[in-house]
């Protein structure tokens, strides 16, 4: 039930509403399950998409699926902490701008540079594939290990104080045991070790991931659910870029 929870959550996969009794705290450490279900929807999307389409529309039309299949949900993130945390302003004054509905400037460009980058790892694992330098085990894998990664992520920035009393930071934190985090590490490393450049990837992500963080920490405080998604969607490019 939980796992169906957090699908209904972090996807949108028709499986109706979630049980009036879900909460984020309740399906944040099943993140990275939905991560290896996202992985295996892209890759049987890429592989399709590589077949029957030439390559830049390949990247695309799998970057767009991506964002079909999640609702755009993290990239929400992207857009608040690019205004956010680039904006000069006083702590507060940052909060306030990263919860405004609004998008500014700053938003925009973070959201093109993470698409476009997206679309272009995207496109050079089509080609790739249509060339016979991967197979289709190696997209599966590079896509599974993109997804799963982006969202363990979480769990290592949930280890951070919430910027916000009662944020989405401290209801991550009181989600994730160290039980579910040493799940997820196996899971992370075994995809490393089936994954070509897989740890190279995950040398990527980890340096993009605590490059944001350490900038969130330095200008809000500690985290946010804006961080969280911002944090799911550059490790997700880190790792596909990387692979490539």
């Amino acid at each position: 039930m939980m796992f169906r929870d957090a699908l209904c959550f972090f996807t949108r996969l028709p499986l109706g509403a979630p049980s009036a009794t879900a909460s984020f705290q309740g399906v944040v450490a099943w993140m990275p399950a939905v991560g290896l279900i996202v992985g295996l929807i892209m890759a049987g999307t890429l592989w399709l998409c590589a077949t029957l389409l030439p390559t830049p529309l390949c990247g695309l039309s799998a970057c767009l699926v991506w964002i079909a299949v999640t609702g755009g949900l993290h990239l929400d993130g992207v857009a608040d902490c690019g205004d956010g945390l680039f904006v000069e302003a006083l702590r507060e004054r940052r909060l306030e701008i990263m919860q405004d509905s609004r998008l500014g400037a700053f938003g925009v460009i973070a959201l093109f540079f993470v698409l476009a980058l997206k679309s272009t790892a995207l496109a050079l694992l089509g080609s790739g594939f249509v060339q016979g330098a991967y197979g289709f085990w190696t997209l599966l894998a590079v896509c599974a290990l993109a997804a799963t990664l982006g969202r363990c992520a979480v769990f290592a920035a949930a280890r951070l104080p919430s910027a916000r009393p009662g944020g989405m930071g401290a209801a991550a934190s009181a989600g994730i045991s160290r039980r579910h985090e040493r799940i997820a590490l196996a899971v992370v490393l075994a995809l490393c070790l089936v994954t070509p450049r897989g740890f190279r990837a995950l040398l990527a992500a980890l340096l993009v991931a605590c490059c944001l963080l350490l900038v969130a920490k330095r200008r809000l405080g500690g985290v946010t659910g804006d961080v969280f998604g911002c944090l799911v969607e550059i490790t997700e490019c880190a790792t596909l870029l990387a692979c490539v």
